[in-house]
């Protein structure tokens, strides 16, 4: 017989016609979740399939004689209608009509069968009679068949499945009892009840017919879905495993499933059945299908569990090549790619086996698995502890069973309970030191970096463990190679900052040990890290460090704890139910009792050792900061700069300064107080007397500080001190709430409403001593986790108020009962349909609609509320206030607990309104804006980020800052040349302010489910991203922009794919067409953002008179309106007065021409005076403007729109100034920097005393002020004049300042206030413009026009994908590389607009292409040098001839990418090239 299916991966070869195995699913779908045979070609796990074709959303159009809003309805319908749901209902009616004629013969059909096959008639008959029966029962449902007929069935079928000569009726028995399993499965229990089971095992044992012996295995498999046990116990396993290789990969993979289905169930006795089977499972692991893999592996898996507790069973389950088959397929670097779940099961198999089995440690350590778990904890998906959404059977995550197996891997037998086993392993790690040696080296720095990155306790716990068990083995003279790349002091002192008494245990155990084997060597690094402090901190919280370990004054180490199961025992191999209930291991003073033994053993008997345990650099530092911080009123700033510069002097010196001594030296305590606004103002009062000439002290400080860095010291430098200090300190907490399964909850509170998210159980209660509100007796209540306070007060207030003291009417202002009006239901989202008239529960958009109303509770009748006695924020929701207070009293929450738990909050009647801040607001400067409540001030963190936060404005605004101190240089003479007034040198690179740690932190949050609400992250995501949010990466920024700006479904997207794909491909939002007229591009755009730009639908666009719809005309629409804006004569720029009708008509096509400034789009100014513009389409013109960039940043479309760096700036809601008029006219803007400095000169001269005329009649370049003629009109625009001035008065020296003002006003400032406020009003109909503000202006034009670089030529063959007859060494291909290397920029734009309807490729270039460009043959009818190009926008696809040379194939793109714009046809219908649509057009 041929083999057909051992070890390839070439494609499944069909069964012949005449042998091919049948099955109901040839028919209908089956109701079952495995794999058809038959169906192999399509199921394959090797897709060849393009799922990059984009489909219609909708029904196509009307017909072209409709209106323009019939049919922009037409195409916009998405929703099937009534008359639809009418014609279902009539379609259902007729089914069950033909359902019951069916029914009816059905039953006459099946007595004729059980008359023929009970009969003694020849085989001819028996067999046509199950011919019938077969076609009978593939065409038959579970309606048709009853138990009766099922029971007398079955017998029939296996005698003839017995049948010894005939293999037609062998085939067609068993083709019957697997279509009456399909369609009844209760049948499997009467095919057990009559042996069954053993005829088919019999059948496949003999194997003399390749089609029987198939058709068995299927029958097997629909058999062990409900008979696990008895297929077990009749010897299927072996059975179907037999001969597996003689089978083709589709049968193999069916039989693999009967074996899956059987292990699903596993007796607790008789391994033997199912355990001879693991040396053939073995084998079949090496196979390359990967669905037959994982089904092995599976297996395998079960197996396992099942036989874990048993040591001589794990033993003979490593004595087949399990241990290296699975190793190999955990490896990152195997070619098998198997399923998330899959991959965590089989590690946890390792990690059964090491449990119980040494020969599976020797054989693990002999494959140097260190290495293949290094490489899994480096890559994991940075979550770091964050639930896998397809968990195998409830087992731990990756990372937790990794950290299982390092821990059985290198067990303490003091710390064992299975003490033989673990005096084997430690045995052998003790006789194998090279191996130790070798597993230390590839695990410490790694678990050091996980720990580092702020993971989860539990994770922290489990890398803690495996260090504290590694180091307790490693030799005292391995121990300083071990930690060549990585500082073990700063480490430690790194975990000591953690809360939980299991985590503090192990960091000191850990020191106990590294002192214990090299005390001499790292007493003085465990000084210099602060590992000492920390110690002194736990024995006496009082006595301990300042600054970096005084989070141990609020903490109690006891045995509290939020977990419901105990650190203690979290890294279990097998979790049992006992464990959460056992108490914790850890003896009451366990922790102080092991500081103290350390700090007396090691530190206090070292004669070597201070007696205050400091280094002589912490003790420099601190006088430093003492004599910053001692500020006398006598003290001048001159006083200051030289305390500044000996501190930066000493930061910046040979000497290595820890982190533990720059944080704890109060060094940056003392720079916060010297540079904060507050003190500055005490400043500036006492020595101006109140003047408010005075110039502010904060401002020079902030100079001063700032040009520390521009001449002696490293900004750089500085800033990493400040991050390293930042990521020792901070303790914002990560909440990963798992992976909860969708259930439908119904919220009580704040309005009844069902979700599909879990509520908490919360019970309100009054207050003590609160006498003036009543007690509110209800029952426990079902909040909405995104409530906020606000809502829960409406809530609360009517039902807790007494008669006499309500100060609202229950009515509410719009007439309706309060309870009627907390029903403005906040869990809802605006994803409405099309039609705008239905709406879903969604969690997202309570924050924006909870404080609505606001207003309808008066100020006496606001609530305090409180959590255990501890003051709620009100600015929080009621799941992050809990989030928060389990952080600071645990360090760490269990969710189950959260759910479960129910959670007391008193209120009481607060006597001060007062209201948080939302926590996206608008920009401030940096020395006035708080950082958020998350930060509580005073502390090390708070001061850092302060710090940060002042530097980073010092870097971002250097140009400015020099250019005003050279202007100052000027002034006073100490340079003579204007040409002189500007900056030499630019800022570091913005990467050095982003944190590592909280970025990771951030994309661990964002990573959750639970977190894909704004509502449902902890507060300082939010308030850092709204004060610091440089602090995070741009990749961070703009995954937390689509969450919380827009929306839910964009954020839900990541974790649902985990991909980080943006195209809309991906989205669920629904969709919305909208019919474009290309000759009124404006007119039509104008009538989309009336109707739509409030809708949170994805628009998408189809042209008059045109086919295709979709990704490529939408794209195309955008650019077109982007050109349209940038056309001269509509009065919206700077610049555009200055094109005539007359100059128009002169460069032709007056509609083709782009207008606007050549240095970008910066409003035009606008005076009440000036007649001839409109001003009022003006302004309709920045509404829709504004619109269709929000729409465009909604939908991820790239707009062509050239804007200042000024005009970004002012949409981020930064104050412009003189020095950002040079970015749209740097003519005038150095004129106007180069006036400041006269104005400032006269000023200084007149300071001093100096008061001749002479001096004071100062030149601009050599020219007298007055001989320059200005007047005081706007330069540019001559009938604009400047202020209430007289007439034709002209500019002075005297006048020059105020002349100055004047411009600057009109450019910049109220001169354009209404275009952008008229901007902002289109821009907020589609979200908020607020939540730009955490981008910088650069970051700003790449989220909206993209990237302005369109490929990197080394990168392309990587970029682009070859198919469909082309490959990457296709001659026309590497013509096409070369050509497109050779193009310039304009010609690149030109490529990219033609085939994706974008002149700029999306954020990320090329590389972010979705679909990814693709390149395919075209196939051409005639002579293929004179046929061109063309393209599928919507897929990114580009159909190339095989031209004959380089040269034709330049020509013919050259001319399809300038030729071929602004149309979506058929490519069979025009000569030129067409961009065709998906489904639409043809190629």
């Amino acid at each position: 017989m041929e083999n057909r299916g051992q070890k390839r991966s070439e494609t499944i070869d069909e069964l012949p016609a005449d042998k091919r195995t049948c099955s109901s699913l040839e028919f209908r779908p089956s109701s079952s979740s495995s794999v058809s045979p038959i169906e192999t070609p399509t199921t394959s796990t090797n897709h060849t399939q393009d799922h990059d074709m984009e489909t219609s959303s909708s029904a196509s159009g009307s017909g072209s004689g409709g209106s323009h809003e019939d049919r922009d309805s037409a195409y916009g319908s998405c929703d099937s209608d009534e008359m639809g749901d009418g014609e279902n209902r009539r379609q259902r009616e007729a089914l069950r009509e033909i359902q019951r004629r069916r029914l009816s013969g059905d039953a006459s059909k099946f007595k004729n069968v059980f008359k023929n096959l009970n009969e003694k008639s020849d085989e001819s008959a028996q067999q046509a009679a199950l011919h019938v029966l077969c076609e009978m029962l593939s065409f038959s449902s579970d309606s048709t068949l009853s138990s009766l007929i099922a029971d007398k069935l079955s017998p029939l079928l296996i005698k003839f499945a017995g049948h010894q000569s005939n293999p037609e009726i062998m085939l067609l028995s068993i083709r019957a009892l697997t279509y009456l399993c399909d369609i009844y499965p209760r049948s499997a229990g009467f095919i057990v009840r009559h042996d069954g089971v053993p005829v088919l095992c019999q059948r496949l044992l003999a194997i003399e017919y390749e089609d029987v012996a198939e058709q068995c295995l299927l029958a097997l498999e629909k058999i062990s879905r409900e008979q696990p046990l008895a297929c077990l116990q009749s010897g299927a396993i072996t059975a179907v495993l037999t001969y597996i290789d003689f089978f083709s990969t589709s049968i193999q993979r069916v039989a693999l499933s009967t074996v899956v289905n059987i292990c699903q169930k596993l007796p607790s006795e008789g391994s033997s059945s199912y355990m001879d089977a693991v040396p053939t499972l073995c084998k079949l692991l090496q196979y390359e299908d990967n669905q037959l893999v994982e089904h092995v592996a599976n297996c395998l898996i079960k197996i396992t569990e099942q036989v874990h507790q048993l040591p001589n069973m794990l033993d003979e389950l490593s004595k087949h090549g399990l241990i290296h088959q699975v190793a190999h397929l955990i490896d990152l670097k195997s070619h098998t790619t198997l399923s998330q779940s899959v991959h965590t099961g089989l590690i946890g198999l390792l990690v059964k086996l090491a449990s119980g089995s040494m020969i599976a440690v020797e054989a693990l350590f002999d494959l140097n698995i260190s290495s293949i778990l290094k490489d899994i904890l480096s890559t994991y998906d940075l979550s770091h502890g964050m639930p896998s959404p397809r968990a195998f059977d409830g087992q731990d995550n990756q990372v937790h069973e990794v950290l299982k197996m390092l821990i059985q891997l290198v067990p303490v037998v003091t710390r064992n309970h299975d003490v033989q086993l673990a005096e084997e392993k430690a045995a052998f790690l003790t006789n194998n030191p090279r191996q130790l040696q070798t597993f230390g080296n590839d695990m410490l720095p790694v678990l050091i970096q996980v720990v580092d990155s702020g993971v989860d306790l539990s994770i922290c716990y489990g890398c803690l463990s495996v260090i504290d068990k590694l180091l307790y083995y490693i030799s005292s003279d391995k121990l300083l190679d071990l930690f060549k790349q990585t500082n073990i002091s700063r480490f430690l002192a790194g975990v000591f900052t953690r809360k939980d008494r299991h985590v503090l245990m192990l960091a000191l155990n850990i020191s106990d040990t590294i002192l214990k084997k090299d005390g001499d060597i790292f007493m003085g690094p465990f000084i210099k890290e602060g590992v000492l402090f920390a110690i002194d901190a736990l024995i006496s919280p009082e006595k301990g460090s300042r600054f970096m370990f005084s989070m141990f004054n609020d903490i109690h180490l006891s045995n509290r704890s939020s977990h419901k199961q105990c650190l203690c025992y979290s890294f279990n191999v097998i979790p049992s139910s006992e464990s959460e209930s056992q108490s914790c291991k850890l003896e009451k003073d366990s922790v102080q009792t092991l500081a103290k033994h350390v700090r007396t053993y090691y530190f206090d008997l070292n004669s070597s050792t201070s007696a205050n345990g400091t280094t002589d650099i912490l003790e420099k530092l601190k006088t430093l900061s003492v004599e910053l911080a001692s500020v006398t009123d006598g003290m001048v700033e001159d006083e200051y700069d030289q305390v500044l510069n000996r501190i930066m002097s000493c930061l910046d010196g040979g000497d290595v300064i820890s982190t533990f001594e720059f944080v704890e030296s109060g060094i940056t305590q003392s720079l916060f107080n010297y540079l904060s606004p507050g003190e500055c103002s005490r400043k500036s009062k006492s020595a101006s007397g109140g003047s408010k000439s005075q110039p502010c002290i904060s401002e020079q400080r902030l100079e001063t500080f700032g040009r520390l860095f521009w001449s002696k010291f490293s900004l750089a430098s500085f800033i990493s001190k400040l991050q390293s200090a930042l990521s020792s300190v901070e303790d914002f907490p990560v909440f990963l709430n798992g992976v909860f399964k969708n259930r439908s909850s119904y919220a009580t509170v704040p309005n009844r409403h069902a979700t599909t998210y879990p509520c908490l159980k919360v019970l309100f209660e009054k207050g003590e001593g609160e006498s003036t509100l009543i007690d509110y007796s209800g029952d426990v209540q079902n909040v909405d986790p995104f409530s906020d306070f606000d809502a829960l007060e409406k809530y609360l207030w009517p039902k807790v108020c007494s008669s006499d003291s309500k100060g609202v009417d229950e009515t509410g202002s719009n007439g309706q009962s309060s309870s009627d009006s907390s029903q403005q239901n906040i869990g809802q989202t605006s994803a409405e349909s099309v039609s705008g008239n239905e709406t879903q529960n969604d969690p997202m958009d309570y924050e924006m609609t909870a404080t609505q109303n606001v207003s309808d509770i008066s100020a006496d009748g606001q609530l305090s509320f409180y959590l255990e006695g501890k003051h709620i924020d009100r600015g929080l929701t009621i799941y992050q206030a809990i989030l928060k207070h389990h952080k600071e009293e645990y360090d760490t929450i269990t969710h189950s607990t959260l759910w479960n738990q129910i959670h007391k909050i008193t209120y009481k009647k607060s006597s001060v309104f007062d209201r948080s801040s939302s926590p996206v607001s608008g920009c401030h400067t940096c020395l006035l804006s708080d950082i958020g409540s998350s930060v509580k001030k005073s502390t090390p963190c708070h001061n850092i980020l302060f710090l940060l936060r002042i530097l980073e404005d010092v870097n971002r605004f250097k140009f400015h800052i020099m250019s005003r101190a050279r202007i100052c240089d000027y002034a006073e003479g100490r340079i003579s040349e204007l040409d002189g007034v500007k900056p030499t040198s630019v800022g570091i690179l913005k990467n050095e302010f982003v944190n590592t740690r909280l970025t990771e932190k951030l994309e661990q949050q964002l990573r959750d489910t639970l977190a894909t609400s704004a509502g449902g992250m902890p507060s300082w995501c939010a308030q850092l991203m709204t004060s610091c949010p440089f602090l995070f990466s741009f990749e961070a920024r703009c995954k937390y922009f689509k969450l919380s700006a827009l929306g839910k479904h964009q954020g839900q997207r990541q974790v649902i794919s985990r991909s980080n794909s943006d195209s809309e491909n991906e989205s669920p939002r629904s969709r919305k067409k909208f019919l474009v007229y290309r000759d009124r591009v404006l007119e039509s755009a104008t009538k989309m953002m009336n109707l739509h730009a409030s809708q949170k639908v994805v628009l998408e666009v189809k042209y008059d008179d045109e086919v295709g719809t979709g990704l490529g005309p939408t794209l195309e629409f955008f650019t077109l309106v982007s050109n349209e804006f940038q056309k001269p004569g509509l009065g919206m720029w700077r610049g555009d007065n200055l094109l005539s009708s007359a100059s128009l008509q002169s460069l032709g096509n007056p509609d083709s021409v782009i207008g606007g400034s050549p240095f970008g789009l910066f409003p035009g100014p606008w005076c009440p005076s000036v007649s001839g513009v409109d001003f009022s389409e003006v302004r309709k013109k920045f509404v829709l403007l504004g619109q269709i960039v929000a729409k465009a940043l909604y939908d991820g479309r790239v707009l062509d729109l050239p804007f200042t760096k000024a005009f970004y700036k002012f949409v981020l809601g930064q104050e412009l100034t003189v020095y950002d008029i040079k970015s749209f006219d740097p003519v005038l803007g150095k004129t106007l920097i180069e006036f400041q400095a006269l104005v400032e000169r006269r000023k200084y001269l007149q300071s001093v005393g100096e008061n001749s005329a002479v001096n004071l009649d100062l030149c601009f370049r050599d020219t007298k002020i007055e001989d320059l003629h200005l007047d005081f009109t706007l330069p540019g625009y001559p009938d604009f004049i400047l202020g209430s001035r007289p007439d034709k008065e002209m500019v002075n020296t005297t006048n020059l300042g105020e002349y100055i003002e004047l411009v600057v006003d009109a450019t910049i400032k109220s001169g354009i206030s209404k275009q952008m406020e008229a901007f902002k009003s289109g821009f907020d109909q589609v979200f908020s413009i607020d939540h730009l503000q955490m981008f910088t202006d650069e970051e700003l034009e790449r989220l909206l026009c993209g990237e302005s670089e369109t490929w990197n030529p080394n990168q392309l063959l990587d970029l682009v994908k070859f198919d469909h007859g082309y490959t990457s060494s296709s001659p026309p291909i590497l013509h096409f590389l070369e050509v497109i290397q050779e193009f310039d920029y304009e010609q690149q734009k030109a490529f990219v607009k033609f085939v994706t309807g974008a002149p700029r490729l999306p954020l990320g270039g090329l590389a972010s292409l979705n679909p990814k460009l693709t390149i395919v043959r075209k196939h051409c009818d005639k002579f293929v040098d004179a046929d061109l190009p063309s393209v599928m926008t919507c897929a990114n696809y580009l159909k190339l001839p095989p031209y004959s040379s380089k040269q034709i194939m330049k020509e013919k793109l050259l001319y399809a990418i300038t030729e071929g714009q602004g149309s979506f046809h058929l490519s069979a219908v025009f000569p030129i090239p067409a961009k065709t649509k998906t489904g639409i057009g043809s190629y």
